[in-house]
């Protein structure tokens, strides 16, 4: 057996909005796979091949349902398995250990958090599975089943080994695990620097752009906390080599069938990695990256353009608000997966895939700096018309106007912020939870920029911007809920304990809304949508609380709960909020 069938571990539910269904039922490129069986994520192949502007990562599927089959030739019991290429932006949520069934993934199994801290020259080497038959700190036996081990053993991956002062245990991490996770937070940043030519690099990532002072120019499809990465890309001559020496070498690895790169640390300190990982006898495998730190250093110019907003004719928006250039449709955040396919970009609408990562240790300053731009002739903007796409995908675009929109892939730092009043919003977390078995309910905590997750590491929404310009009171932040039961839609909005400066706080409500992607819309002007989040964030607050006239004043669609009798069991806070709107 493999570790992963031949162990009983406890799954876990996690939020993966990809669907792989299309690479799933195409061709494999070994093994056989059944749309009714569970496969789980254990390995990335070395071999990285290149389709059209895509970089693509050969990962294997393990099959859990039928671990294993008679090979009819040799009479021999062997591991069932399938072996499809996926392009590279989309690993950060095909971690080891994740579970998948007819191209989607609810759970990934349940697995100890390790942390490790090493640097390119304490702690760390390199080294193949098979190195002149000599035995490896990675205990691979441990791991796949015995039929797969030899062929698994002539993986041609260079394997970080971590081994700590004063530790006997290795930490073995997967080079393509630790150059997602270190080499910047856009996965299009990676796909870029092992795709196009030194001289594209420079010009995608603007890297020899000048400013009045130091500083970088983070490109619109990336985020801005690769500022650090490409701040010391730019101006670190250290950090410059390693990573073209790399990009160089994977390119020109595509075309070999047994490449031998390696992932290099691209700065010389410390670096710390925190990761969910599993126990192979004097090893831990790393399964997934959690957490990574930055490097120290002085603090980093993010230069940036200003925007230019339009109105739906194209014309520039008047006042001092937040203005686009263009008009840019971003898919609604539900909780529908992405519908990933093999074709090429041609639609602009981008949907955002993210994963998080926690922030270990200091963060880098990062200054932002806004360019000035002249504004346009005649106050006009061209809007680019065109359908919502049907499908997303990654690579450079081929064009604007098809039905394949672009999947957005990228880390993003977790919000680990300690607000005041904090504990009772965990409360009722926890007794949104019970409703899982208690009511067969899905439950969701929800921000506009993260969309709908299930861990318990919940965000809550600021509310400042919003509230401020009313100048009475407000809560400084919100948790947002959303509770699926009985085939209705309820959102739950709770805030944290009142504040004893000002002696005021509000209750809870729930909201059952006539349609939730208005409901969630951040178009238009807020204060003119009845039915809208943000609008109603506005009433509580200008109303002075959730008070029983404003309640009634939503016609049957809202409801109140205090927060009382917590320990009991069979009190749930949130279910008595919404009982109030399924029995009238």
């Amino acid at each position: 057996m493999s570790y992963f069938n031949g162990n009983n571990l406890e799954k876990a539910r996690w939020r993966c909005s990809l669907n792989l269904e299309r690479y799933f039922e195409g061709k494999t490129l070994f093994g056989f796979y059944n749309n009714e069986h569970e496969y789980v994520v254990t390995w990335y192949e070395n071999r990285l091949s290149l389709d059209k502007s895509k970089t693509l990562v050969e990962v294997t599927f393990i099959n859990l349902t039928n671990p294993t089959y008679i090979n009819r030739q040799t009479g021999k019991k062997c591991q069932s398995f399938f072996r499809i290429a996926l392009p590279i932006n989309y690993l950060h949520k095909v971690p080891f250990g994740s579970i998948w069934k007819n191209g989607k993934s609810e759970y990934k199994f349940k697995l100890k958090e390790f942390k490790v801290t090493f640097s390119k020259s304490k702690g760390l080497t390199y080294k193949p599975l098979w190195t002149d038959k000599v035995s490896h700190p990675f205990e691979a036996d441990k791991y796949v089943h015995s039929s797969y081990l030899n062929g698994f053993k002539r993986d041609g991956n260079q394997l970080l080994v971590i081994k700590p002062e004063g530790e006997d245990k290795s930490y073995i991490v997967h080079p393509l695990h630790f150059f997602m996770a270190h080499y910047g937070y856009s996965n299009e940043l990676k796909r870029i620097l092992i795709t196009d030519n030194w001289s594209k690099v420079e010009q995608k990532l603007h890297l020899n752009e000048s400013f009045e002072e130091k500083g970088v120019f983070i490109p619109n499809n990336l985020s801005t906390k690769d500022a650090v990465f490409l701040y010391h890309l730019k101006y670190d001559a250290y950090t410059k080599k390693v990573v073209k020496d790399i990009a160089t070498k994977i390119i020109f690895s595509k075309s070999q069938k047994s490449p031998k790169y390696l992932i290099p640390c691209w700065h010389d300190q410390s670096i710390t990695l925190s990761f969910y990982g599993i126990k192979l006898g004097n090893s831990v495998l790393c399964c997934q990256i959690t957490g990574i730190s930055q490097p120290r250093g002085e603090p980093i110019n993010l230069y940036y353009h200003s925007v230019i907003k339009t109105n739906k004719n194209g014309e520039e928006l008047d006042g001092n608000k937040p203005q686009y250039r263009m008009r840019k449709y971003e898919r609604e955040h539900d909780l529908e997966k992405l519908d990933i396919s093999l074709d090429n970009v041609n639609n602009l609408v981008t949907a955002d895939v993210i994963e998080y990562l926690k922030l270990l240790g200091e963060q880098r300053e990062i200054n932002r700096i806004q360019l000035t731009q002249e504004s346009l002739k005649n106050g006009k903007v061209n809007p680019l018309k065109y359908d919502e796409p049907v499908n997303y995908s990654t690579g450079e675009k081929q064009g604007k106007t098809g039905l394949t929109g672009i999947a957005n892939c990228f880390y993003d730092i977790s919000n680990t912020d300690e607000i005041e009043g904090k504990s009772r919003l965990e409360e009722v977390w926890e007794h949104a939870k019970r409703l899982r078995y208690e009511q067969n309910a899905n439950v969701y905590w929800y921000t506009p920029k993260q969309g709908f997750h299930e861990s318990d590491n919940f965000t809550l929404v600021s509310l400042e911007n919003l509230l401020e310009p009313l100048k009475k009171f407000y809560p400084s932040a919100a948790l947002i809920l959303r509770v699926d039961v009985q085939r209705r839609t309820f959102f739950v909005l709770s805030f944290p304990e009142k504040d004893e400066k000002e002696n005021s706080g509000f209750s809870s409500m729930v909201y059952e809304p006539q349609n939730v992607q208005h409901f969630l819309s951040e178009d238009g002007n807020v204060y003119n949508q009845d039915g809208n989040l943000f609008k109603l964030f506005i009433e509580v607050v200008s109303s002075g609380g959730v008070s029983s006239d404003y309640v009634d004043s939503k016609d049957g669609k809202m409801s109140s709960f205090r927060h009382r009798e917590a320990r009991k069991t069979n009190n749930n806070w949130v279910w008595n909020g919404i009982k109030k709107l399924v029995e009238t």
